[in-house]
């Protein structure tokens, strides 16, 4: 099925975005990260491509590129970031875990709308993120409106796979 041209334009987006906040998170977590698996899909299916439970790191975005951004951690992986961000070998995902991940939500975020921006020519800029540890499907339902989803998988070593998801206003 071909794309619309809108579809193939916020295509370029996200997979722009989705390759500079792979390169910004591999810096801050000193992992590899691999991007791929692009696609569009509704609510739904990006729900029940995760765990029951994970965090997302959502986003309201502006200027250039419009609409509502969103990280999909499942809860297994977050918890692994964050032992890895803190050292600390029995992480929990408590206040001060999901404060740290929404820094790095906030890093990802910058990264996606850097690379955005240079799709579109326009500065594009995040809102505060939202940071949600909830079954995932309530979650993303919460963070992103309904209609197609732009995914990306961000994959953390060839393991753990963060989630790019974009809804274009």
């Amino acid at each position: 099925m071909l794309a619309a041209p809108k579809d193939d334009h916020i295509a370029r987006v996200v997979q722009q975005g989705a390759r500079e906040s792979a390169s910004a998170l591999s810096r801050l977590l000193r992992r590899p990260i691999a991007v791929g698996g692009f696609d569009i899909v509704d609510l739904h299916r990006l729900g029940r491509a995760h765990a029951r439970v994970g965090v997302t790191l959502a986003f309201e975005t502006s200027g250039g590129a419009p609409g509502h951004l969103a990280f999909v951690l499942d809860e297994a992986v977050a918890v692994r970031l964050v032992a890895g961000l803190t050292g600390a070998v029995d992480a929990e995902l408590g206040t001060t875990a999901l404060m740290a991940l929404a820094e790095v939500g906030n890093i990802a975020a910058s990264a996606f709308l850097n690379g955005a921006a240079a799709v579109v020519g326009r500065t594009c800029l995040p809102s505060v993120p939202r940071v949600s540890h909830a079954p995932v499907e309530q979650s993303v339902r919460a963070a992103l409106p309904p209609g197609p989803v732009h995914v990306a998988a961000l994959g953390i070593d060839g393991t753990d796979v963060i989630t790019v998801a974009f809804v274009s206003a």
